[in-house]
């Protein structure tokens, strides 16, 4: 297994959160409804302080053409919370063959727990060389509602 990508190769060419990725037929790919925020409104008359945790889903997209690079390289994620911590890498073997032109792409679907408000970093890893990060800012905006009662009591049943 190849582990170290050089200046000849693998290069990235994209690498986003979505809400989803289509791949039409003829293999093209489109990543919908990109995410860089997310926020978490809770809305009531007495809202917590502090965001509560809460799961979250996205798809990423990671788009590689291989250059001069041959080879089986290991592609790691590592999501890593505004406090520092790092959560359980995802990883996966792709390989490059032929043409400098030639690449991977690699889609796959992630539910995170969200227990922090702030920026939280995605690292991209091909082989031991650190490509690239994806940020996202998760932002809690609780709301404040009165439930209101009309002046003369509640409506009849």
């Amino acid at each position: 297994m190849t582990t170290a990508p050089s200046d000849r190769g693998p290069f990235l060419t994209a690498a986003c959160l979505c809400e989803k990725v289509l791949v039409e037929q003829d293999g093209v790919k489109s990543a919908i409804r990109i995410i860089d925020r997310i926020t978490r409104t809770v809305v009531g008359p007495e809202p917590p302080p502090e965001m509560e945790p809460f799961d979250y889903d996205f798809t990423f997209l990671i788009k590689l053409k291989s250059g001069w690079a041959r080879g089986v390289f290991a592609v790691r994620l590592e999501l890593v919370k505004p406090s520092g911590e790092r959560l359980p890498p995802f990883t996966q073997n792709v390989l490059f063959e032929g043409d400098e032109d030639r690449g991977v792409d690699i889609i796959g679907h992630m539910r995170v727990r969200l227990e922090q408000t702030g920026i939280h970093w995605i690292h991209v890893y091909v082989g031991d060389r650190h490509f690239t990060q994806i940020p996202f800012r998760v932002i809690y905006m609780p709301q404040i509602r009165q439930i209101q009662t009309p002046p003369d009591g509640p409506p009849p049943a």
